[in-house]
């Protein structure tokens, strides 16, 4: 039986032994340092102008839609950090973007090559960035970058677009949407907004167009319960809104109604908002 102890008490030792050195390092402040502080540190020291120039001889064999990734990282602590070369917004000119942030907030600055590179814009993007792509949302002959955020519980994600005046030679915030779904009308120059929220939210669908580089809203209808008491009944309102110039992103109220699906044309206004 003594034996038998000792044998057991001998597994114990060893096995304690194991365990704490595979946990070295593992204790909550050594983690910390090691997630957060040192990458953190290290995107705080990295000089941008020198990675970039260290891809100068690349971007003479850069093609359309070819790209080149100086620093892609995506870190699990609270900090991230992409930056992109590229002819992503026409076939001529070469550009940069590099996205940087936290937890806290997001940055973007970019930056266009002309023998040399320059920072042309910067913007504070307080989202998360989930992913990024190259698109011509409208009818010229230019890309715009689009930058979508992490879903929400609901499904519902950011959508900013970016859009680069020739004129002024700096990228413009076209819109910053909180959407459930955004389409693209390129031939007639029209982006289509969709915002479902919890179900007790108010439900939106919007017409925005084009003007000046800029996305203004032509007409949108809303749909929501009357009050919280009549969640359970289904009566409902329906707004709709129309923009009186077409020049500013302002939306009038036109009218308001109980909502019933017999109502013919009710039931098409929500139901065909985009196809009219």
């Amino acid at each position: 039986m003594k034996s038998i102890i000792l044998l057991i008490g001998i597994v114990l030792f060893y096995n304690c032994s194991a365990r704490k050195k595979d946990s070295k390092g593992d204790n909550p402040s050594e983690s910390i340092e090691e997630i957060i502080l040192e990458p953190n540190l290290f995107h705080e020291k990295l000089n941008v102008d020198s990675l970039l120039n260290s891809h100068n001889d690349e971007i003479l064999q850069l093609k359309e839609n070819e790209f080149i990734y100086p620093l892609d990282s995506i870190i699990d602590s609270d900090s991230s950090r992409v930056i992109v070369i590229g002819k992503f917004i026409n076939k001529s000119d070469v550009f940069a973007f590099d996205i940087y942030g936290n937890w806290q907030t997001q940055n973007i600055y970019f930056y266009k090559y002309d023998d040399k590179w320059k920072r042309i814009e910067s913007d504070d993007y307080n989202w998360d960035v989930l992913s990024f792509n190259f698109q011509n949302f409208n009818f010229d002959e230019d890309n715009e970058i689009l930058i979508k955020g992490h879903y929400n519980m609901n499904g519902n994600q950011q959508n900013t677009i970016y859009k680069f005046d020739t004129k002024t030679n700096k990228f413009i915030k076209s819109c910053s949407l909180f959407a459930t779904e955004l389409s693209y009308d390129n031939n007639k120059n029209l982006v289509y907004y969709k915002y479902f929220g919890s179900w007790y939210m108010e439900n939106i669908q919007t017409i925005y167009k084009w003007k000046n580089n800029k996305l203004i809203s032509e007409k949108s209808v809303v749909k929501q319960y009357k009050n919280t008491s009549e969640l359970n009944n289904g009566k409902e309102w329906i707004q709709y809104y129309e923009n009186p110039t077409q020049d500013k992103d302002t939306l009038v109220l036109k009218f308001k109604k109980t909502y019933k699906e017999k109502n013919k044309k009710l039931y098409d206004l929500w139901e065909n908002f985009f196809e009219q």
